[in-house]
């Protein structure tokens, strides 16, 4: 199991241990320092590490992500409040996809006007759905071919519409942990 743990910051981590043999990922929720915001008001934020279940009916259910394993579904819940005295325009809300798990293609969402954005290297590089990469092939020759969701490190929608004063905008997706190398 792993355990996740809640730093002042606001970001939750799954730390990597060796505890009675088990062995874990080291994993960061999402960024929520204000590098990853981007805006020209006081913005406030809140991130939720939610675990998916769903019963044999298909119907899911949520609990907070204490503890995770392998295989398990994680969602990642975004929320920003404007409590300033002006709108707040042009937020950008970046939500990384840990180390040791996988972006779930199409669970990036928002009610929120926005352009979604992939990077497959920790933010260096914005591509639109699909993510596309340059990669150089044997003999030499560059190829582009769709980044993979375990490629993508990075998810991030360009809001196109103001934050207003008093209001809240929620962002969400999720990642699968993956299995740990024994």
């Amino acid at each position: 199991m792993l355990r996740v743990i809640h730093y002042e910051t606001g970001v939750p981590l799954i730390m990597k241990s060796w505890l009675s043999g088990v062995t874990s990922v080291a994993l960061i929720a999402a960024s929520l320092s204000m590098g990853a915001v981007r805006a020209d008001g006081p913005v406030s934020s809140r991130l939720e590490a939610l675990k998916v279940t769903a019963d044999a009916s298909g119907q899911e259910s949520f609990v907070a992500a204490g503890e995770v394993a392998p295989g398990d579904l994680i969602e990642y819940r975004l929320t920003y409040a404007n409590s300033g005295k002006t709108a707040v325009s042009q937020l950008a809300v970046n939500g990384p996809v840990p180390k040791g798990t996988t972006y779930v293609p199409g669970s990036a969402s928002t009610t929120v006007r926005h352009e979604l954005k992939f990077s497959y290297d920790n933010g260096q590089t914005w591509l639109s759905t699909p993510p596309v990469r340059e990669v150089r092939a044997a003999d030499g020759r560059t190829q582009q071919r769709p980044a993979g969701p375990e490629e993508i490190t990075n998810v991030e929608w360009q809001v196109r519409e103001p934050l207003k004063v008093g209001s809240t905008q929620a962002y969400r997706y999720r990642v699968k942990v993956l299995a740990v190398p024994g």
